[in-house]
């Protein structure tokens, strides 16, 4: 049974600020949990309707009522966990390739990032100071599970980019065709938002432009696609 002090956490979990002052994020939905269940996350308490209770050891059992009242999501899902906001690091020894994200903003996409970055095989993802949060109830739904085998930080790109050895592949409009470019591994992929790009101070970081060509009008490409388009190139060279 639920408290009201619960029901009152939990929902101000809901805001970035209360996430990061509580060390605690949500969960929601049968895959995702299981995934959960099956990573490193420390994971605080799981609730669970009837039908699924079974499923979930330890778990809590709750009505759809007290569920729907603690959802983070449109329509409430049969079970959801708090989890333990994990301290992630990104290797300092340049020995891995990192996906590097400025200003993304749409919760959407950056799951989809996330997602896109484990299909292929990419562990590691910093993101700007800027971006949206990963543990952003929406950003965990459209990762399916991906959030638990990818390690995410947030820096401020412009010291970051400075202080790496590594190549830079930089998504811009003009630039060497991906399909032509040589992908060093391991390197830098770097992807700046669909409305503004990559910012103009990281611009002189760049060491190599790279173009996604095309043979249409429209003014950009989703930025989930074209780090997709990416991913899957870097990882046809390298994989």
């Amino acid at each position: 049974m639920l408290t009201k002090s619960d029901i009152k956490r939990i929902n101000s979990l809901k805001r970035k600020s209360k996430r990061k002052e509580s060390g605690v994020f949500v969960v929601e939905g049968i895959k995702i949990v299981q995934e959960l269940l099956n990573s490193n996350f420390k994971i605080e308490k799981i609730y669970a309707l009837s039908s699924v209770l079974n499923q979930f050891s330890d778990a809590i059992l709750i009505s759809e009522k007290e569920l729907s009242r603690i959802t983070h999501l449109t329509s409430s899902n049969s079970v959801l966990a708090l989890v333990e906001i994990p301290k992630m690091e990104i290797p300092k020894n340049n020995s891995e390739t990192i996906l590097v994200i400025d200003g993304v903003n749409d919760p959407g996409n950056l799951g989809t990032i996330i997602r896109t970055a484990d299909w292929f095989g990419i562990k590691h993802i910093v993101c700007s100071e800027n971006s949206v949060d990963c543990f952003n109830s929406k950003v965990i739904m459209s990762t399916m599970g991906s959030i638990f085998r990818t390690n995410i930080v947030y820096e401020d790109l412009n010291i970051y980019l400075k202080e790496t050895t590594l190549p830079i592949y930089g998504a811009l409009l003009e630039g060497e065709s991906i399909y032509k470019t040589e992908f060093k591994n391991p390197s830098i992929i770097l992807m700046g938002s669909e409305s503004h790009g990559i910012a103009k101070e990281l611009l002189p970081l760049v060491t190599d432009p790279v173009t996604i060509p095309g043979a249409g009008n429209t003014e950009s490409l989703n930025l989930g696609i074209s780090t997709a388009i990416f991913c899957s190139e870097y990882f046809r060279q390298n994989g």
